[in-house]
């Protein structure tokens, strides 16, 4: 046991020794490797600071350096503390034996022979007592103690050497080992030689963004600057630009990526910097889906790109951006202030947004480096539901107020739904007028825009004179956000107008008709004067020059405008004769002179006079118009526009005796109506039936009533005056007098409450009116009769000239024929036909005087008399030229226009008497008004054509011959030509019922009818024309048959027209001109509706329908 414990005492020392053993070959070698560090340290920096090696140098420095700082370590430094620290054996026992014994010479090889002894020392004792022994004798030594650490002292020269350079270097260049250490370690950095001057980046972040400019600002300090500065990157130099206080700027334009740059002046360089570049957030393309209100009935639109929108308000709005470098994004609304938060989905932003009023916004982009540069404001418009629009015209029918017009235009942005017109009616007994009542008219809610048109007949509301009919059109429109909005059209009012102010119109319209017919026989008068000077004019050239061109231009322009105030005139009498009948029913005599007067106007212009201007027209659009076919055509417009200057003459005298008689009958019948009143008036009074105040304010009524009766007899006076024919009036001044003053006794006797007294007043007024009325009713008839008795004389004296006319012709004609040109009687024959024209014009003269007071004489009259002359004239013309033939040509159309003015006359001198004789049946009965009996038919037609036929029989088979054949065969033209125009005026009444119209097999009434006139008239020309043949019979008898059918189906249409009658049919109006485009815009609209595609949307129905309306217009 004590063996074993000496034993281990050796061990640990010799396990000391080996710790202080490696210890001190650390100690060593942390000295070398100092003092080789530090000396490669020293070399280095100093070779760097002031060489300034280029990188590669710099590298091979650092990474040699290294490479002894790793050798020097492993070399020196790893070995001994491995096995310092037990890591790892660098000495075994038996070599740390051999160490220590070469330390201890005492010593030598015992230690060496104890350790190899020990392992034996188990199975041997003997070898366990000599290691007992010998651990004894060596347990007295201390084997650590043989190293020496002190002996490593001599060794630290090698580190105080470089440690002192070092030190005094620093003393020297403080910056040397920072600055020489930094660029080897940096060594892929550039650095450049220290300058004398300092680069100052100013910029705080070398930060840019992609696609934008960046501004480099730099400064320059130092004892010495630079005279310029530049920039070095991407293999290429740029001068800075120098601003001020030596600051230089340089801007890097669209940077797409990080830029490495050095900054150089005068030969040196800067330091490396970069220029990092990141992603400002962006926006790359974006759409608006816009939701429109139901009630708009529009699709969903995309809009692409375009931040600015108007939309319908109510509309929900929803943005969707794509965007680049973004991780939030708003939308900033103002007016009112909202900012919404866009939902985010990848690079894909959304929001929505309902629409109600206008407002700017601002979208805003933010990621981690910044918001986006430019500034994004848009404007979204919102269009508010516009009220809708509207506009009314209207025609008031002003003769009957039965019917009213109205017209106009309705529109709105979306849509229409409503369509009403609203009225009311006010009665100056009642202050406050009730509500408006409503009447809907048709609207199309598919068209945004469109017209309305609608009669209203207002006869429905029995308005009574003095009341007013307020009215007023409104329209709704379709909004679905507020409900529909109404828009109306300005309060119309229609006043129905007393008695006494249709009365004054009548007189203003009568006054203005008469001055328009009076305007036209002024103007007609100038151009048949203008018509004659051209004539004269062209007698005397050759060839038309420019001037005269012109002049007969202006001709066709006087004459063009001249049937335009023709056709107003006959327009205004048509509206005077409706408001005369509305206010006074004619009687049937002046019904019938009405009648005759317009057919009188529609004659005015006849077809072969429009003819001759337009021939007239077209020779002068030819460059040389042949001048003797001009002189031709003006001589015929001369003759033409004579008879119209005569026919105007003659309608105006005719109009004036109307109006007078048509007023004196007015007033004579308002005189009746007077009586009758106040005779009521004067019963009422007598037995007090009402207070005498009501009673006195009536009888001041009628006193008013009775003194416009007396300014209408003024007025009567005066036009009296104006007639080139003036009646007979007896003077009524005394019995006017007598009834004023009856009716101001009776107010006295009012006012003195003496009913009985104030009763008798009023009756004798009421006599004195009846006496009156009677007596100018007398004084008309007597002078009716008196004068229609001296016309009838002066048109039974001119027949009977124009009889002899004939004859006379007729025997000048055969004695022309049987004379030779040779013969001395030739010029006596010329002579008696010169005497014929004078008897001629004597004939004229008298036709012309007797026309203007005779309403039966037709307008045919004119134009035969002009015929008659013009072939008078010829034929002298041709006996000058002494050319038979031609003369007794025109002798025999003479003949002819004699004989048709013959049979027109005595037509109108049948009519005359027929007339006269119920006149005498009627005299001091009262004349009779219109619808008392009903007219003839065309009964007795048929069997006075059938005498007729019989007569002509008999006269065929006769021995009559000469002037008694003559005499005969024209009364019997004359006949049939009353017959023919009886058969005119039942086609007038009946219509012309299938006229133009043929089935297979037949033709239309009106084309029978036609037919029937034509045979009628062919009969007169052989009657006339003195050939009464066979063929004129059996044409005769198909006269009969086809007359006999006339007469059958005028009968059918009196019983449908009884049943339309009894039925309440109306007759149609005539629609207003000016009304003529709203109904042509309504049939454009219904037949737009037929056109535009069920499967449009309301936009393009509605640019479809705006673009029909702008072709329209």
């Amino acid at each position: 046991m004590n063996q074993y414990v000496t034993m281990d005492a050796v061990l640990q020392h010799l396990q000391a020794f080996k710790k202080k053993f490696y210890l001190n070959l650390l100690i060593k070698g942390s000295i070398f490797s100092a003092a080789l560090l530090l000396t490669f340290f020293l070399i280095y920096n100093l070779l760097e600071y002031f060489f300034y090696f280029p990188y590669y140098v710099r590298a091979f420095l650092f990474f040699s350096f290294l490479g002894i700082v790793i050798y020097a370590f492993l070399r020196w430094i790893f070995t001994p503390l491995s096995a310092f620290t037990n890591l790892k054996k660098l000495l075994t026992d038996e070599q740390a034996a051999q160490k220590v014994g070469s330390y201890y010479p005492e010593i030598k090889d015992k230690l060496l022979n104890t350790i190899q002894l020990r392992d034996l020392s188990k199975t041997n004792d003997l070898i366990a007592a000599s290691i007992e022994q010998k651990s004894h004798q060596l347990a007295g030594f201390k084997f650590d103690e043989s190293v020496k650490l002190q002996e490593n002292r001599p060794l630290l020269k090698y580190v105080f050497i470089p440690v002192g350079l070092m030190l005094l270097i620093t003393l020297i260049y403080p910056n040397l080992f920072v600055k020489g250490t930094e660029r080897i370690i940096n060594y892929k950095k550039y650095y450049a030689p220290e300058a004398p001057f300092q680069f100052i980046v100013q910029n705080k972040k070398l930060e840019a963004f992609r696609n934008e400019d960046f501004q480099l600002e730099v400064k320059l300090e130092g004892k010495t600057i630079p005279s310029e500065l530049k920039i070095v990157y991407n293999g290429h130099e740029q001068n800075l630009t120098p601003t001020k206080n030596n600051t230089y700027t340089f801007t890097f334009q669209k940077l797409q990526k990080p830029v490495a740059f050095q900054l150089a002046g005068s030969g040196f360089y800067s330091e490396n910097y970069t220029l990092n570049v990141l992603a400002r957030p962006n926006l790359k393309d974006f759409d608006i889906n816009i939701e429109y209100p139901k009630y708009l009935q529009k699709k969903p639109e995309t809009i692409d790109n375009t931040g600015n929108i108007t939309v319908p308000e109510g509309s929900v709005v929803t943005w969707n951006f794509a965007t680049i470098a973004t991780e939030q994004l708003e939308l900033a609304f103002t007016n009112p202030t909202a900012v919404l938060a866009a939902t985010p989905e990848e690079d894909i932003f959304s929001v929505s947004k309902k629409i109600s009023t206008t407002q700017e916004y601002e979208v805003r982009l933010k990621n981690q480096y910044s918001d986006n540069k430019d500034k994004m404001t848009f404007l979204v418009t919102a269009i508010p539901d516009r009220a809708p629009e509207i506009t009314v015209e209207s025609f008031q029918d002003s003769i009957g107020f039965d019917n009213l017009v109205l017209g106009g235009t309705v529109s709105d942005d979306y849509g229409l739904s409503r369509l009403n017109i609203h009225y009311r009616v006010i009665t100056s007994t009642n202050p406050q007028p009730g509500n408006y009542k409503a009447i809907p008219l048709r609207l199309e809610p598919q068209q945004n825009s469109q017209s309305y048109y609608h009669q209203w007949n207002i006869a429905n509301l029995k308005l009574s004179p003095g009341q007013q009919l307020e009215y007023f059109v409104q329209v709704w429109d379709n909004d679905g956000i507020r409900g529909p909005k109404s828009s109306r059209t300005r309060v119309l009012s229609l006043k129905i107008p007393s008695r006494n102010e249709l009365n004054t119109e009548i007189a203003s319209n009568a006054k203005s008709m008469q001055n328009q017919m009076s305007k036209s026989v002024q103007k007609a008068q100038k151009l048949q004067e203008q018509i004659s000077q051209s004539e004269e004019k062209l007698k005397t050239k050759k060839e038309l020059n420019w001037q005269d061109k012109k002049q007969i231009e202006d001709l066709l322009e006087k004459k063009k405008q001249l049937e335009k105030d023709i056709a107003a005139m006959k327009s205004s009498f048509e509206q005077l004769n409706q408001q005369q009948d509305k206010v006074d029913e004619k009687s049937l005599e002046l019904a019938e002179k009405t009648k005759q007067l317009q057919k009188l106007m529609e004659d005015l212009l006849d077809e072969e006079t429009k003819k001759l201007y337009e021939e007239l027209e077209k020779l002068l659009q030819q460059q040389m118009p042949n001048e003797r076919e001009l002189q031709k055509l003006l001589d015929k417009m001369d003759q033409k526009e004579n008879n119209l200057e005569k026919e105007l003459e003659r309608a105006l005298e005719l109009f004036k005796q109307l109006q007078f008689e048509q007023k004196l009958e007015s007033a004579t019948d308002k005189l009746k109506e007077l009586s009758e009143e106040q005779q009521k008036l004067a019963d009422k009074t007598e037995e007090k039936q009402a207070p005498n105040q009501e009673l006195k304010q009536e009888q001041q009524d009628l006193k008013q009533q009775f003194e416009d009766v007396k300014e209408e007899l003024d007025d009567l006076e005066k036009l009296n005056q104006e007639l080139e024919d003036k009646n007979q009036m007896e003077d009524t001044q005394k019995e006017q007098n007598q009834i004023d003053q009856e009716m101001q006794n009776s107010q006295e006797s009012l006012d003195k409450k003496q009913n009985k007294k104030a009763a008798q007043s009023q009756k004798n007024a009421a006599e004195q009116m009846q006496k009156m009325a009677q007596q100018m009713e007398q004084e008309s008839d007597s002078n009716s009769m008196e004068e229609a008795q001296q016309n009838l004389d002066h048109l039974r004296d001119i027949l009977n000239n124009l009889i002899k006319l004939s004859f006379d012709q007729e025997e000048l004609m055969k004695s022309f024929r049987s004379v030779s040109q040779s013969d001395p009687r030739f010029i006596s024959l010329g002579q008696e036909q010169l005497k014929l024209k004078d008897d001629a014009k004597i004939i004229e003269d008298s036709l012309y005087s007797l026309a203007k007071k005779v309403f039966q004489i037709q307008s045919f009259v004119t134009r035969e008399v002009g015929a008659m002359n013009n072939n008078i004239t010829e034929s002298l013309n041709q006996i000058k030229e002494r050319n038979v033939g031609k003369a007794t040509m025109h002798q025999q159309l003479t003949m002819t226009s004699v004989n048709n003015l013959a049979l027109m006359l005595n037509d109108a001198l049948k009519q005359m008497q027929q007339q006269m004789a119920m006149a005498a049946q009627m005299q001091g009965k009262g004349k009779p008004k219109p619808g008392g009996k009903p007219k003839p038919g065309s009964g007795e037609m048929g069997k006075m054509q059938q005498m007729l036929n019989q007569k002509m029989e008999e006269l065929k088979k006769g021995n009559l011959s000469g002037k008694a054949l003559s005499e005969e065969l024209a009364k019997l033209a004359a006949e049939q030509q009353r017959l023919r125009n009886a058969l005119k005026e039942l086609e007038k009444q009946g219509g012309k019922e299938g006229k133009g119209t043929k089935e297979e097999g037949s033709e239309g009434n009106g084309g029978k009818l036609d037919k029937l006139n034509k045979m009628m008239e062919q009969t007169e020309t052989d009657l006339v024309n003195k050939r009464l043949t066979e063929q004129t019979i059996m044409r005769q008898r198909e006269i009969l048959t086809r007359l006999l059918e006339a007469e059958k189906s005028a009968r059918e249409r009196e019983l449908d027209n009884k049943r339309e009658a009894q039925s309440g049919k109306e007759l149609a109006r005539a629609v207003p001109p000016s009304f003529e485009k709203y109904i042509k815009n309504k049939e454009k609209q219904t037949e737009l509706l037929k056109t535009i595609s069920p499967a449009f949307t309301p936009y393009y129905k509605k640019e479809v329908n705006e673009y029909f309306q702008k072709i329209g217009k």
